[in-house]
């Protein structure tokens, strides 16, 4: 399947499902988390307030925050990302905190059905760890909620040679149900 560099952009940062499933299929190959660092922070030196507001945690409470990349079998990586979890939230965090190189996203498929990604932002920021592609890259962040109970925070950095980054790609007011309409059993498809 050949798709344009741009279509590849805005159906990756705009998807509401897994990540590394989507990446690993347009790429052919399976991927996995290599993790840099985990640490235990205060919520107030780990996130805005802002984003402590999205997340329901105050500036004292302690969070993990996870940073790690997204890499093929080749070790070549595809993302870098930073996760913020909140360790009393779901016994799932501890799985995610002991998973290796498990991606989140099939974790959370074991072992928390129903969760889904409510996307804060996407577009471009500029990022000087892809070596000699040091410049502007692809980015999107979202929280993965259960319900209406956030469970963490997702940050990613997609790589330009895998993600071209694109300048007029904007996000769109959510204005999904609580959970995603095939969640809900009552709702079809409309028929045309």
């Amino acid at each position: 399947m050949n798709i344009a560099p741009e279509a590849l952009t805005r159906m990756v940062l705009g998807h509401d499902g897994s990540t590394t499933r989507l990446l690993s299929a347009l790429l052919g190959e399976p991927l996995r988390v290599r993790i840099g660092r985990q640490e235990v922070l205060e919520a107030g030196l780990a996130l805005t307030a802002e984003l402590r507001a999205h997340l329901r945690v105050s500036g004292a409470e302690r969070v993990i925050v996870r940073y790690s990349e997204l890499v093929k079998p080749s070790g070549h990586a595809v993302s870098v990302n930073r996760v913020v979890m909140m360790p009393d939230r779901h016994p799932v965090i501890d799985h995610i905190y002991q998973g290796g190189d498990v991606p989140i996203g099939r974790l959370l498929d074991q072992h928390v059905p129903g969760h889904h990604r409510r996307l804060l932002r996407a577009g471009t920021r500029w990022f000087n760890g892809w070596a000699a592609d040091s410049r502007t890259s692809a980015s999107r962040a979202y929280i993965i909620m259960l319900g209406e109970t956030p469970l963490l925070y997702v940050e990613e950095i997609f790589s330009p040679r895998v993600v071209p980054p694109v300048t007029d790609f904007e996000v769109r007011p959510s204005r999904e149900p609580i959970l995603p309409l095939h969640l809900i059993p009552q709702w079809r498809e409309p028929v045309t």
